[in-house]
């Protein structure tokens, strides 16, 4: 099979019955979405994808993804560099009966449209792989307050119920 550039909608079946495989290399600005997150705007996000049909009408894509990505640090909210290498089996079912013969090594969609966004589509599956908190590795400096906190003596609520047991 012959590796090219990936087009800009797939083209589910038509790309499975060939068994297409597609490589390309996008910047982080090519992702609307992504670059909302990351300030690393012109680094590489490599792309492969292989089309396949499985049991002969259920139409799979393996792919992988590897980027860096600069995300604000959720601890001292300096820039953190984080490594994403999503890897994907999916299977694209019109309905449910037609996973059960499926391997279990396939993420099953149900998915009635034929042509899809390859943008979208990479996107979706790089935000599943992003942290939902990035942080240094290391034990980074969290952000502190820089004034500093007066504590004041409270009295404590139940004083008054103190009291009144005493008198008892």
């Amino acid at each position: 099979m012959m590796k090219q550039g990936i087009p800009e909608q797939i083209k589910l079946f038509k790309f499975a019955t060939k068994a297409l495989i597609f490589s390309q290399v996008y910047q982080v600005r090519d992702f609307p979405r992504i670059s909302a997150l990351a300030s690393n705007q012109d680094a590489a996000v490599n792309v492969a994808l292989n089309f396949s049909l499985e049991e002969g009408r259920i139409p799979c894509i393996k792919g992988e993804i590897k980027l860096d990505l600069a995300l604000t640090c959720q601890r001292c909210l300096d820039e953190v560099s984080v490594h994403l290498e999503p890897k994907f089996q999916l299977a694209f079912l019109k309905n449910e009966q037609q996973g059960e013969a499926l391997s279990a090594n396939f993420e099953t969609i149900l998915n009635t449209d034929e042509e899809f966004s390859t943008i979208e589509f990479i996107t979706d599956e790089v935000l599943i792989s992003v942290p939902m908190t990035p942080m240094h590795k290391h034990e980074c400096a969290s952000y502190q307050d820089t004034q500093p906190i007066n504590k004041q003596k409270r009295e404590n609520p139940f004083a008054i119920l103190q009291q009144l047991k005493n008198k008892e």
